[in-house]
């Protein structure tokens, strides 16, 4: 066995062939007058990827955090109804108003306080001061208001039964 010095190879123990970068990653990019190595425009692009899916992530977090409690949404549009009506008229003070939104108007016919009601506009409820507020938010008026009178609008089912009984006598 005559093994001779040029049939060996010779091996680099620092650098191993195997785990080197592919030719593709060691070139550079020119543009205009600058050339940028494309291992480093690789790893931005990466990294942008990263952030922009993260970012997209939280946001659907929070956007479904907010839907998730309907009363919280119904009590920052109160708030804010009851903040853009104060700056034109005079609101209870100290009563939380209910707030109502007009869905459809051929069900409201008949009565006068919704005579000009459209769909979409807001009604707000005062119990205790017995008031009620039409606002139409897409103009940003205040379309009606109203005293609460109880009894005379509003029939129990106990009444309802009595004028039923006195009928079939």
């Amino acid at each position: 066995m005559d093994i001779k010095m040029h049939d060996l190879k010779k091996v680099n123990s620092l650098k191993s062939p195997n785990l080197r970068a592919p030719r593709w990653l060691d070139r550079r990019l020119k543009f205009k007058r600058y050339s940028y190595p494309v291992k480093n425009l690789i790893l931005i692009a990466v990294a942008l990827i990263i952030l922009l899916s993260l970012s997209t992530f939280l946001l659907i977090i929070a956007r479904r955090n907010s839907q998730v409690d309907p009363s919280l949404a119904i009590e920052r549009e109160t708030a804010t109804l009851t903040q853009k009506i104060g700056k034109s008229m005079e609101l209870p003070v100290g009563e939380q108003p209910t707030l109502a939104t007009v869905t459809d108007r051929a069900k409201l016919k008949g009565q006068d306080f919704f005579e000009h009601a459209q769909n979409g506009d807001k009604l707000l409820v005062y119990p205790k001061a017995k008031k009620a507020i039409l606002y139409r938010p897409s103009t940003g008026k205040v379309i009606d208001v109203t005293n609460l009178t109880s009894g005379s609008s509003q029939t129990s089912p106990s009444s309802d039964a009595e004028s039923n009984d006195q009928s079939a006598n």
